[in-house]
This record gives C-alpha cells, sequence and structure tokens, in this order.
C-alpha cells in the first residue's frame, strides 16, 4: 500500500455486510464532545462568510460506539481500542458546496495526515460495491475542485453523527471489531457500527501524522 498521485488512492477498506460477534454500545463520557445534534459552526455552508474563499477546517478525533479511536498505520485507517500510548488520528472537517438533499445532513470533507490525504468513496468494480480510499490532495483545495469530483470527497454529516458518502448514498463510514480498517457498509448494525463521536482537538494535542507548518 503506496501513496500515489491525486487520481490514485490508497484503499482503506470496504465491507460486506457481515462479521462476527456482537459488539456493545456505550455513549462517550468524554468531556467537550459534540453532542447528538449538534454541529460545528464552520461545517454548514449555511450561514459561512462568502468572502472567506479558504476556510479553516476544524479538527477532531473520532470514537466509535464501542469507543474505539481511529489511527493511522502505514496509510490504512483503523480503529484501535483506546490507550494511554495511543494517540488518535486528527481529523480535519471542512463544509462541502455541495447541496444537501433532504434530511441528508451537513456535506462536509475529511481528511487526515495534516489535512493532505484526503477521504473518498469510489465504486470498487472488482467487488461491486463502494470502497473508502484516501487520495493526496490538500483539503483546503477541495472546495474549488470540480463538482464531479468533489462529490467522492463529500460526505454527509447527519444529527446521529453519522457518515454518508454523497457519491454512493446508502454507504456510511463504518467500523466493524476493533484493530481492523475503517470501510463503507450498506447494513450499519450492532456490527458495522456508523455512529461517531467527534471531539475536538487543541493544537496541543495533535496526531503523529500531523503535517509541521
Amino acid at each position: 500500500m503506496s501513496f500515489q498521485e491525486e487520481s490514485a488512492g490508497v484503499q482503506v477498506d470496504s465491507a460486506d455486510g457481515e462479521g462476527a460477534g456482537a459488539q456493545g454500545s456505550t455513549e462517550d463520557p468524554a468531556q467537550g464532545a459534540l453532542e447528538p445534534g449538534q454541529s460545528p459552526p464552520s461545517l454548514s455552508l449555511a450561514t459561512a462568510d462568502p468572502k472567506v474563499k479558504n476556510p479553516e477546517p476544524q479538527k477532531f478525533t473520532f470514537r466509535d460506539r464501542n469507543q474505539n479511536v481511529l489511527v493511522l498505520v502505514s496509510g490504512t485507517l483503523i480503529a484501535v481500542p483506546p490507550k494511554s500510548y495511543i494517540c488518535p488520528e486528527t481529523f480535519y472537517v471542512l463544509a462541502s458546496p455541495l447541496s444537501s438533499a433532504g434530511d441528508k445532513g451537513n456535506p462536509v470533507f475529511l481528511a487526515v495526515s495534516g489535512g493532505k490525504l484526503c477521504l473518498y468513496c469510489e465504486m470498487d468494480k472488482k467487488k461491486g460495491r463502494p470502497t473508502l480510499l484516501l487520495k493526496k490532495k490538500d483539503i483546503s483545495q477541495l472546495p474549488t475542485s470540480d463538482t464531479k469530483d468533489s462529490k467522492g470527497f463529500t460526505f454527509y454529516r447527519k444529527k446521529r453523527r453519522c457518515l454518508e458518502s454523497a457519491a454512493h448514498q446508502g454507504w456510511f463510514i463504518s467500523t466493524c471489531h476493533a484493530n481492523e480498517p475503517v470501510r463503507m457498509t450498506d447494513k450499519p448494525g450492532r456490527q458495522e457500527l456508523i455512529d461517531f463521536t467527534f471531539m475536538p482537538v487543541s493544537k496541543a494535542h495533535m496526531s503523529p501524522s500531523e503535517v509541521s507548518e
């Protein structure tokens, strides 16, 4: 798995809707987490200042419903149990100019590795289902990208904190068992977890893949 040009990507994984064993569900007790129904102000373009051409992305770490955190390991996003020595990956979240249809939620771009690797959903023709990729592209450049291309980078952030692909609606970013890659699924449930808690990140708590300014 190696980093390539913008037109290519690093495959993260794709779910087949099956898994072994059921998993529990707990709410994240961490202070400062966004509660269900809350949306960071910069994630909606409804009130965005049109004069701001390059808005500043917000930074978060993610936890799934089982409290696993997401980390970036050798170009792959993986869900792992939280430990004192684990530093969760910092996700850059920026509003997408793509219109939101109905109650889909706020359209956003997502990136890791200092905002230089963007999450992208495209159809895997061999597997016949959408897959999640990481593409080498600066998230700050996405708002000015071609609309057709930006759709693959866009995810609808719903109030229940799930992230649905704009290009392949009905498919969600998900985690399954601990220490497995993050993927896409169209069968959310007790095994395929699609609800995430967004934990705001301060400058003093950056992930190892952060790119120094």
